[in-house]
């Protein structure tokens, strides 16, 4: 019976050159060699079609070698690493020593590290035991310090806290088996390259490294050759290549009508933007994009540097629930925010750098579904847009007008309205506004001279202080110019002035403190004063 039934299936199914066999194997995880707890979770959680980079990297990490991947941003880099982490630690036995950790990902912003965490949970399931700790600063390190007396298996970090909690003594790394760099090139542009080396020198030479990053910079490469050994790369993307199915375009308008296209956009049923994402260049002007927002009636919160790490959360928090429509954000949180559904990515100011242009818009069209990325562009940034097509290898359509007006109904203040009353130096004075037709606003007593006032009170003499309308007058040839009426320190009575020519007594003898004090004290010293009083008593 059984070799009947094998020669009946043999015969029946057609035989595939080797080639194909290989790529129908290689489209599901269990056929990359994971473990089945692993490849349950990834079915329970919807992963059931590796990506590109994950068909490249998986099958080499799981062998143990170092790796260097190039792969754009939303490719599913995480996974990559994060799986073959996963099925190693499932090779070892008991838990993990105090303080200690047995791998580390390092992650340049918050919002990557949390997304990272995350994701390694929900791969891992609920059928697999893992402790994991997420080291982020602008937060209480207590309970950060609190997982890692206990030891832990995965730690997700930024490098500033981790270094600071390396100085303390909270973790140590010598048992650390693997080390992720991801996104590598944004944390040597964030200057991390010192605190990145010190953490993989606490490490040692004995661990498996892999660095994942989207663009392969110079600097990318030298780090790699220093911390990688006998590495593979694997590169599952042209540098500055987008996601195929965003749809990008560009509008062309005035720098102060991009609020009126801004709302026509978000308004327009044609365009149904449902979940919207909106980058500003810096912080100050993702503040005023949300508030502007907020008051042309749209519901929107802003994320970047200068927010806590609470409200950061929380504003991600809001628009992954769908609470808030528009997330306005910085490029800090360009490689760190994946939140799905994400359908429009604006990019209100272009940036200074074009690769981050290519992050931005990775926000969208993530795990093959698609997006749109609307860049508003006025007169000033057409070089930048020049920059980021020469990248990009393509030439973006464009609408608009670079001198449309503003039509948003907003007036807009006078620059010179935001300046702090008689702030700075005051300028020259125009024939149209001169100084002398200011309104005096001094009561008709004030504005008296002061010699009338000086008159009423029977003073001949002006303070040196005090204005006065009078010229003042030179000393006649030959004579002392006045001075102010000497009076006596003791008694407060005008004292004689000297005569003219007169010089001080030589060698005169001037008293001493215990002197005067007996002058004033009737002819008694302190100390005589003194004995009197006890005496009395």
């Amino acid at each position: 019976m059984r070799p009947a039934t094998s020669a009946l299936h043999c015969s029946a199914r057609p035989q595939a050159p080797v080639g194909a066999e290989r790529r129908i194997v290689l489209n599901d995880f269990i056929s990359l060699g994971l473990p089945s707890i692993i490849t349950d979770s990834l079915t329970a959680g919807g992963f059931t079609e590796p990506t590109k980079i994950q068909l490249q990297a998986i099958p080499k990490l799981l062998e143990g070698k170092d790796m260097m991947g190039i792969a754009q941003t939303g490719s599913g880099k995480t996974a990559a690493f994060g799986l073959p982490i996963l099925a190693g630690l499932l090779t070892l036995n008991g838990r993990p020593r105090p303080l200690t950790t047995r791998a580390l990902i390092l992650a340049p912003t918050r919002e990557l590290a949390v997304q990272i965490d995350e994701a390694i949970r929900k791969f891992a399931g609920s059928k697999m035991k893992l402790d994991t700790v997420l080291l982020l600063g602008g937060v209480s390190r207590y309970h950060q310090v609190k997982r890692l007396e206990r030891g832990v298996d995965i730690t997700v970090a930024t490098p500033g806290r981790l270094k600071d909690l390396m100085d303390d003594g909270k973790i140590r790394l010598n048992e650390t088996r693997w080390l992720v760099l991801d996104e590598a090139d944004r944390m040597l542009d964030m200057g991390f390259i010192a605190p990145v080396r010190h953490i993989v020198k606490a490490i040692g030479m004995k661990r498996h490294t892999m660095m994942f990053s989207a663009t392969m910079a110079p600097e990318v490469a030298d780090l790699a050759k220093s911390l990688l050994q006998d590495p593979v790369r694997v590169d599952a993307s042209v540098a500055g290549s987008t996601v195929v199915k965003i749809d990008q375009r560009v509008i062309l308008s005035g720098s102060k009508a991009k609020r009126g296209v801004l709302n026509e956009l978000l308004a327009s049923e044609t365009e149904n933007m449902e979940r919207v994402i909106i980058f500003s260049r810096t912080k100050h002007g993702a503040d005023r994009v949300a508030k502007n927002l907020e008051i042309d009636g749209h519901k929107a919160a802003a994320i970047h540097g200068n927010k806590s790490q609470n409200a950061r959360q929380a504003a991600l928090k809001g628009f992954a629930t769908g609470e808030v429509r528009i997330l306005v954000a910085t490029d800090i949180a360009a490689r760190g925010i994946d939140v799905p559904g994400i359908t429009h990515v604006v990019n209100y100011e272009l940036p200074d750098d074009p690769e981050n242009y290519v992050h931005r818009i990775g926000r969208t069209g993530r795990n093959g579904a698609s997006g749109t990325a609307i860049t508003l562009c006025d007169g000033t940034e057409r070089g930048k847009l020049r920059d980021v097509e020469r990248l990009i290898r393509r030439t973006l359509p464009y609408t608009g007008d670079l001198h449309t007006g503003n039509d948003t109904g907003v007036v807009e203040a006078p620059r010179s309205a935001y300046k702090k009353p008689n702030g700075g130096r005051p300028g020259p004075r125009s024939a149209k506004n001169p100084r002398k037709d200011q309104t005096d606003r001094r009561s008709p007593a004030e504005r008296r001279p002061f010699a009338e006032f000086a008159k009423e009170i029977g003073g001949k003499s002006q303070p040196h202080h005090q204005p006065s309308d009078t010229p003042r007058s030179r000393p006649a040839e030959g004579t002392q110019p006045s001075r102010g009426v000497r009076r006596d320190m003791e008694t407060g009575k005008p004292m004689a002035a000297k005569p003219a020519g007169t010089k001080p007594a030589a060698n005169k003898q001037r008293w001493g403190k215990s002197q005067k004090d007996a002058v004033r004290n009737g002819g008694r010293s302190n100390a005589d004063r003194q004995r009197g009083r006890v005496a009395g008593a």
